[in-house]
């Protein structure tokens, strides 16, 4: 808490709004539109791996959150709460911090894909700004912050060494596995947000073995791709939002399939969109085969 309070000695308003911008950097809406951008308009493999792995920290995240069970600062000494709106980006319990740790898993993964100087050090900058402001803002200590960046590395090194290992199992068997099993983990180790992580986790291993993407063209081809597919995923979001009950978009079953379709949107629909504007073409090889993953 003293670390808490020693930061909020700086606080003023204008400071609040800078760190509530930059901790909106580690929001759901924020990683869903980065997550559509990367795999339609930068590199299919690499969108539909760090989509995957993403979802897969963030489920691992909630799953020890729920285990662990500690209260927020701000729970603990109402003082610490900056403003109202940073309390909203903060459910559920404290440990270990989930933007931290998405912050250290997607940008870390960026990096290691881009492999450029530049990028390492704003990938080290975003990510050392969103876990201050965590704590700034009163709903995290720094050992929640230090543990979320810890997981998040650790989940970034085990994907690398699975990728290492060359698994490369059949079509059939990837899209039978890719929907059975994050449903499966979704009905019997449900979290708060597991239909919204694992529906979308499905959606990147089932979408790139059923409709082919490749992200290519020159930038402005490639910022189009990226926008519509933005759009589409936006649109069917808020169209299903509107026509679906609120008793359904919170039972097991139904929360998740919305989610799904959602997330087959942009990895599935987008892409079909994409050929059909003649913005992509389909390479031979999926380019969200198993063995480019």
């Amino acid at each position: 808490m003293d670390i808490i309070l020693a930061l909020q000695r700086l606080a003023s308003p204008a400071l609040d709004r800078v760190m509530l911008l930059v901790t909106d950097l580690g929001s759901q809406e924020a990683y869903t539109v980065l997550l559509v951008f990367a795999y339609l308009a930068v590199d299919a493999a690499f969108g539909r791996r760090l989509g995957i792995v993403f979802l897969a920290g963030a489920f691992i995240n909630e799953l020890i959150k729920g285990a662990v069970q500690e209260p927020r600062p701000f729970e603990v000494n109402p003082a610490v709460a900056r403003t109202s709106a940073a309390l909203e980006t903060a459910p559920g319990s404290s440990f270990p911090s989930g933007h931290a740790q998405q912050a250290a898993l997607f940008w870390g993964l960026a990096a290691v894909h881009f492999r450029r100087a530049w990028f390492w050090v704003l990938a080290a900058v975003v990510v050392a700004l969103v876990s201050v402001s965590r704590v700034y803002l009163g709903v995290h200590y720094p050992a929640d912050v230090l543990a979320g960046l810890g997981l998040g590395v650790a989940v970034l090194l085990a994907s690398l060494l699975l990728r290492r290992l060359a698994f490369e199992p059949g079509k059939a068997v990837i899209v039978v596995l890719g929907l059975a099993l994050p449903l499966a983990l979704h009905l019997f180790i449900n979290t708060p947000n597991s239909h919204v992580y694992l529906a979308a986790l499905s959606a990147f291993a089932v979408g790139p073995e059923i409709v082919t993407h490749r992200a290519s063209g020159d930038v402005v081809t490639r910022l189009l791709m990226g926008v519509l597919g933005v759009v589409l995923v936006g649109a069917v979001m808020g169209l299903t939002s509107a026509v679906m009950p609120e008793e359904l978009k919170r039972a097991l079953l139904p929360s998740y399939l919305r989610y799904l379709v959602i997330g087959l949107t942009g990895t599935l629909l987008a892409p079909l969109a994409c050929r059909a504007l003649r913005l992509s073409g389909g390479p031979a090889v999926a380019a969200g085969s198993a063995r480019r993953y």
